[in-house]
This record gives structure tokens, sequence and C-alpha cells, in this order.
């Protein structure tokens, strides 16, 4: 089951806040730029638990703007199985959704593969969603992390 935000449904006006994904081959190679976005629109409106592939995109309306195309050459059916909103981090979300979305099993299976074996069966991921809101400019903020506080949490 999954619980939309009343965002999600009820709010037809157009959203001011935007993103992009910055992302190894890993992720273009199993997700489409359209399921990016529709995972990260999801994850942003707080939709919770499995969601049909087939659904997502009814609950999160969604438009792209400039898209990369990865490989995905396999043949799989995007209606097939379920997406994931489990996570707390939106870029694992991402990474979970390109491994095994709510197949926790098949998740489970591809990250459990040894190198180098892995890279038979997937590639290496590295994932990071920048996102803002148009307007809210003034209210970002920026930190720094030195080496040095790095050694002490240590």
């Amino acid at each position: 089951s999954f619980l939309p935000s009343p965002d999600v449904s009820k709010n037809k006006r157009k959203s001011t806040l935007k993103f992009v994904v910055l992302a190894t081959d890993g992720l273009w190679d199993e997700l489409s730029s359209e399921e990016v976005v529709a995972l990260v629109g999801g994850y942003l409106a707080g939709l919770k638990g499995k969601v049909p592939k087939s659904e997502l995109h009814h609950l999160v309306p969604t438009t792209t703007g400039n898209t990369v195309e990865g490989k995905n050459k396999r043949q799989k059916s995007a209606e097939e199985g379920s997406w994931a909103f489990v996570d707390d981090n939106v870029n694992m979300h991402l990474i979970r959704n390109a491994f095994g979305g709510g197949d926790e099993g098949k998740l489970r299976q591809l990250l459990s593969i040894p190198s180098p074996l892995a890279r038979r069966y997937r590639d290496d991921l590295t994932c990071t969603v920048v996102y803002w809101e148009e307007g809210k400019e003034e209210d970002a903020r920026t930190s720094t992390f030195s080496p040095e506080q790095a050694k002490a949490k240590l």
C-alpha cells in the first residue's frame, strides 16, 4: 500500500520545484529518465510503501527537461512489479529502485554478488540529486566539511 501526500493528488498548480540527477551510467542502464523523474517526484511528494509501476505516472504527474538515456537494452516491462518508497535518502531511493524496487529478493541478490562477478550483473552506481525551489534562493545554505573534521569524527 502507499500513502500519497495531500499535495500529490489535489494540488494541480504548477510546481516551481526543480531537480537534477547526477549519476553514473549504472543508474541510466536500469532506469529511464522518465522513471527517474517520477521516482524523485514521488519521493519529494511523500509517497510511502510499494507503488505498482503501472500507477506511478498517475500519482505523480511530471514533466522532464533535458534527459539523457543510457543503454537500457534489457527486455523489461515498465508495467510489471512495483517501486519502493521506503528510504529516507533520495539517492538511496533511486539506487534501491534501480536494483530491484519493490522486489526485495532481487535487490538482495544483486547486492550480494561479490566483485569481480558483480560486473556481469550490475554496474557500479553513484547518484546525487540536487533540488531547489525557484524564488527561495535566499534560503539556500552551503556548508563545508574539511578533512580534519572527518578525521575527528572517526
